[in-house]
């Protein structure tokens, strides 16, 4: 049976939400109206949430989902956070010596975050992602019966293998994860402020 890879929320939200804080003027000169109102809408429901670890697992309904799935429904967990959903898939490599085959295409990821952060050359896959979880489970079918039951977005995005090799497809496109990055929400704020171009 295959260790199955999924994330749990949708991935840089909060780097979207800090663009948009930020940068709110220049988005609203691109976007229409209405865009802006769903992404105003994304960014004040990630700021209702708790700001603490625990408190943004307990609001997710993320262990109740875990427990509900049983003692195999997951064998590795981590909060995807700084540095976004590749620096994230390469440590887990690191930690579980392992390979993986994922599909880029089915990272969780709204489309409102790629149009902000795209705007201003932001990657969202190294982006900040607070709140989005990474899990590796033999047992995906009840993973997701239990995250859907929760009301939390779930995804299977691939699998581990058990060579090296990191592969990440995109349709036709097959490459492998480069090594670790730094965040790309803090390269951005960097930027801003003037620190280096």
């Amino acid at each position: 049976m295959k260790s199955c890879i999924i994330v749990i929320n949708t991935i840089a939200l909060p780097a979207a939400k800090y663009i948009y804080n930020e940068k709110k003027r220049e988005l609203c000169e691109k976007f229409s109206l209405s865009f802006m109102r769903h992404a105003a809408k994304l960014c004040e429901d990630e700021e209702r949430k708790d700001t603490s670890l625990s408190g943004r697992m307990c609001a997710s309904g993320l262990p109740a989902a875990l427990a509900e799935g049983g003692e195999d429904s997951q064998s590795y967990i981590r909060e995807i956070g700084d540095g976004g959903i590749l620096n994230a898939l390469w440590y887990m490599n690191e930690e579980l010596g392992s390979g993986m085959e994922i599909d880029l295409r089915k990272i969780p990821i709204r489309q409102e975050t790629v149009e902000i952060l795209e705007l201003f050359n932001v990657n969202p896959y190294y982006a900040k992602s607070d709140g989005a979880w990474l899990l590796v489970t033999q047992d995906p079918v009840s993973l997701a019966e239990a995250c859907e039951k929760a009301g939390l977005p779930c995804a299977l995005i691939g699998h581990l293998t058990p060579g090296p090799a990191r592969i990440i497809k995109n349709g036709d496109s097959v490459r492998y994860l480069d090594r670790p990055q730094e965040d790309a929400l803090s390269v951005f704020r960097m930027q801003e402020a003037g620190h280096f171009n």
